[in-house]
């Protein structure tokens, strides 16, 4: 196997310079070495392993989100569950008394349609055919 080579990007180590150290080599898909970006190389890139650390971290993030995001539709549910149930014993309650009081109004139309009417009708009969 060839010693690898530093690449000619880093301008402090001339090109085709064989790696004396024990750092990592890395080789990209075209077969160079790369001592793994160091060098001249800014921060606009990342390396694999520090893409896949980001990506972990983020989709740890993510999960720890779908689970509090989770929670907080449960909380919801219950409280708008439980703010159903509030009205709907509201209804009931006012239905009960509106029908009651229907009842009522009936009874007070009935009464006053037998204390009125029918004296009134007695009048009426009693002058137009007593007379």
């Amino acid at each position: 196997m060839a010693t690898p080579l530093y690449s000619s990007n880093d301008k402090n180590i001339p090109a085709n310079t064989p790696i004396e150290s024990d750092s990592q080599v890395l080789y990209n898909k075209d077969g160079n070495s790369s001592d793994g970006g160091g060098g001249n190389m800014n921060n606009d890139y990342v390396t694999h392993p520090e893409l896949k650390l980001s990506e972990e971290e983020t989709q740890r993030k993510l999960d720890n989100l779908d689970s509090k995001i989770t929670q907080v539709d449960n909380k919801l549910d219950y409280k708008f569950n439980e703010l159903d149930k509030k009205i709907d014993s509201k209804f009931d309650l006012l239905n009960t008394k509106i029908d009651s009081l229907t009842k009522l109004v009936w009874w007070i139309i009935g009464l006053l349609t037998t204390g009125v009417v029918l004296p009134a009708i007695a009048y009426f009969v009693k002058t137009i055919f007593l007379k």
